[in-house]
Order: structure tokens, then sequence, then C-alpha cells
């Protein structure tokens, strides 16, 4: 695909609040809370968001220029029904700068490593500094997913209890997920909603 292509794409995408506060919810009608993947190359954000939305897994890497746009509706146990504007962003480092357009008023932020790959959950100390301002002025909401679980016991070098001190450490909802057979993608996803109308209720 080319850059002019992508471009008009994302500019035909639904644009999204600005401000960065948790939405509030208005008459009977769905919240809606922006939630950005962040996270190296090939670590799967693509895979998890299309899982969660469509249902759908290729293992055919797609890279991702600039953001790709999604969004599915959850609904919580009291009936609340909340709308996620999920923006999967490029990690190659060319495309940096312009992720920071898509992070810069999201309420959530999905911090993806691969767990056979110990470079990409060292990498997300990259974001984290690039987030910390954003996190303490705007109480953005942070996750951190582990993702190809699936994969062979033999090459899983990122193990489940280094991911949950990682997430610990830095004040983040975790879980560890697998695009490829769905496992703890909509569990993800729910927390993050749930989470969301905390913060907007107690406002």
């Amino acid at each position: 695909m080319g850059c002019g292509e992508s471009k008009q794409k994302i500019n035909s995408l639904p644009k999204l609040k600005v401000k960065p506060d948790i939405p509030k919810k208005l008459d009977n009608k769905e919240i809606e809370i922006k939630v950005c993947l962040l996270g190296d190359v090939s670590v799967g954000k693509t895979s998890i968001a299309s899982r969660y939305c469509k249902n759908t897994f290729s293992d055919l890497y797609i890279n991702t220029i600039g953001g790709a746009y999604q969004q599915q509706s959850v609904t919580l146990n009291n009936g609340t029904k909340i709308r996620l504007h999920i923006w999967d962003t490029s990690g190659q480092d060319r495309f940096r700068s312009m992720t920071n357009l898509y992070y810069q008023d999201a309420q959530v932020a999905i911090l993806t490593y691969d767990v056979t790959n110990e470079e990409s959950l060292e990498s997300l100390n990259y974001w984290l500094e690039q987030l910390n301002n954003k996190v303490e002025v705007d109480n953005m909401i942070l996750c951190l997913a582990g993702n190809k679980i699936d994969v062979e016991a033999s090459k899983k070098v990122i193990s489940t209890s280094k991911g949950k001190a990682f997430a610990e450490e830095n004040n983040m909802i975790f879980f560890e997920t697998s695009a490829k057979t769905g496992a703890g993608i909509k569990e993800l996803f729910q927390a993050i909603a749930v989470k969301a109308y905390e913060l907007m209720k107690n406002k």
C-alpha cells in the first residue's frame, strides 16, 4: 500500500475527541473510549485488534503505516455500553513521530510485547517514558499485553511472573494473550472497559 493511499484512508476515518478526559455518558448512549496499541514491529498488535473486533487471525504479516482503526462495543454487567475505538500504531522507528498523534488523545494505551522476544519487553520503557506525563495528568489507563502465548513452552523466553512484575512496577493492567487462539483477548478489553467506567464514575 502506498503512502498516499494510506494517508487518504486515515483521513477518511471517523474523528475522535481530542479532549483526553474519560468521556461522560450522554443520555443512554454508549460511553466512547479511545484505545491505542503500542509496541515493537511484529509483536502482534494488529492481530490482537483483528481478533477482538473481527474474530479473525492471519499469519501474514502486514506492516501498519501510521495507524489502523477498528471499533468494538462492550456491555458491562450493569448494562452500561462502552464503545472502544481501537488504534493500532506502527512499531517502526521512522513512524514514531506520527504515532504520537494517535495516542495523544487516547484514554487507554495497551503496551504489547512478544513473549518469545526479550527485547520487545525492554523496548516498552521508551513508550512508558513518552506516556509518563500523560498518565499523571490525564489519568490514562495503561495495560500490558504479553502476546503469542500459543507458542511451544521452549520458545517462551519471558515468563508470566516477569511480565506481571513489569506491569505491577508500572501500575498496569496485565494479561497474557494469543491473537492466534484468542486466549486472553476478550478478557483484556473487558478489563479495560471496566477500569474506564470506574474512572468515569469516580470523576
